[in-house]
């Protein structure tokens, strides 16, 4: 028999499905401390509405609770707020240590496939930001969710 939690108001078996630890940050060079944007932690759970912005020399790594498994089709969806066109890279990991990057530059929501990257699952994920376009700089990164 499975048992099914819950955590605050959203089932354990949703949650899981989210990045929900910032693992390491770096924040846009030159942006105003204190902004709320420059908050990493607006990037852990599902999608909200808030986002952290991820401008030239940003990044972010993202843990999930749970491995994301390469299953058929795309594996994994990063929510983007705005239509600004600013633009990421995004990389992948099984242990936290070593990187893959996969595909072209992101560009709003987006998803990927672990099968490109050679991975059979991913537990991180990197995105560093390219631009600064905007007027939160950068690639507002909201939420990273695995699709399996």
């Amino acid at each position: 028999m499975v048992s099914v939690g819950w955590v605050g108001c959203m089932p354990l078996e949703l949650r899981d499905r989210y990045a929900d630890q910032v693992e390491s940050y770096l924040p846009t060079p030159f942006a105003p401390l204190g902004a709320v944007y420059l908050d990493p932690e607006q990037a852990v759970g599902p999608p909200d509405a808030r986002s952290v912005a991820l401008g030239a020399g940003a990044s972010v790594v993202l843990r999930f609770f749970r491995p994301a498994p390469n299953g058929p089709g795309p594996d994994l969806r990063l929510h983007e707020l705005g239509p600004d066109g600013a633009r990421a890279r995004v990389a992948f990991s099984a242990d936290g240590v070593e990187f893959v990057e996969v595909g072209d530059d992101a560009v709003g929501t987006v998803v990927f496939d672990l099968e490109a990257a050679g991975l059979e699952e991913a537990t991180f994920v990197r995105v560093r930001g390219l631009d600064d376009a905007g007027p939160e700089p950068g690639y507002d990164l909201d939420a990273a969710e695995a699709l399996h």
